[in-house]
């Protein structure tokens, strides 16, 4: 990509950038200088040059009755192009804020309508997925049990800094791991986040293979997410079901699958069995 074309992205014309790139190679230009380096007659490079001093990007001066024309130096330039973005930014988060308040009473409003299937909710995007396993651990206020399996979205220990603010409010955090078709680097990099995990006060177990990602948080809420019983391939789309009865039921199955796991180090050594 030349340069001209990389100026264009921060809104000059491709004519715009020529003749500022052209100012870049002196101090300073006469406007018929300039229509001499560049593709612009020399009428057109008045209007262009006019147009760049009007946007920060040129200085004229007023010598002996000639306009004298210069850069500006464009560590200048782009921090004034950086501050227009953050302000503007800044302008965005803020509206976005607003917004955010007057839809979410909007929302609340409607959680009194009774619908029959209110506590089901279905995700497919990614960072949407992300947003609500965050806010409900952090809404947990006595245990979470989980599933872990490919894909993920995440590295393993990528989460241990979010998982230790989490058992610092006495959470009781348990998890099973799947190890199913991991092998050597793969698997060793799962051991490792496991362990980190349970140095941060994890209660941790693996097991070969796993029938679906799950969470339970306090025997309410249980957000899971299922292959696709036709290609059988890993999907992201998420349900979350937000009901007592499905959430304690959902845990039997946690229970039944821990009592079948084993240890890290029951792993280590029955793999090491196993290549001998």
């Amino acid at each position: 990509m030349s340069l001209a074309t990389k100026l264009e992205q921060f809104g000059l014309s491709g004519k715009e950038a020529e003749v500022y790139l052209a100012l870049l190679q002196k101090k300073e230009f006469t406007a018929p200088d300039i229509a001499k380096i560049t593709t612009i007659t020399r009428t057109k490079t008045y209007e262009y040059l006019e147009k760049l001093v009007q946007k920060g990007l040129c200085n004229v001066n007023l010598r002996n009755g000639q306009k004298l024309f210069s850069a500006v130096n464009p560590r200048i330039v782009f921090k004034g192009i950086i501050g227009n973005y953050e302000k503007e930014l800044e302008e965005k988060k803020k509206e976005a804020a607003s917004l955010e308040i007057e839809l979410a009473s909007i929302h609340t409003g409607n959680l009194d309508n009774h619908d029959p299937v209110s506590y089901i909710e279905v995700l497919t995007d990614i960072s949407q997925i992300r947003a609500k396993w965050l806010d409900i651990q952090n809404s947990a206020k006595k245990e979470i049990l989980a599933f872990t399996k490919p894909p993920y979205t995440r590295k393993v220990e990528d989460n241990l800094e979010e998982e230790a603010a989490l058992l610092n409010k006495n959470l009781e955090i348990k998890s099973i791991y799947e190890y199913e078709g991991l092998n050597g680097k793969e698997l060793e990099e799962l051991i490792a986040g496991i362990k980190a995990f349970r140095d941060v006060g994890e209660q941790s177990r693996v097991i070969k293979e796993l029938p679906m990602k799950l969470l339970i948080c306090d025997e309410m809420i249980t957000m899971l997410a299922l292959n696709d019983r036709v290609s059988l391939k890993p999907s992201i789309t998420t349900i979350i079901v937000d009901h007592p009865s499905y959430a304690r039921a959902q845990k039997e199955v946690f229970n039944a699958y821990w009592e079948k796991a084993m240890t890290v180090e029951e792993l280590i050594l029955n793999k090491l069995t196993i290549n001998n």
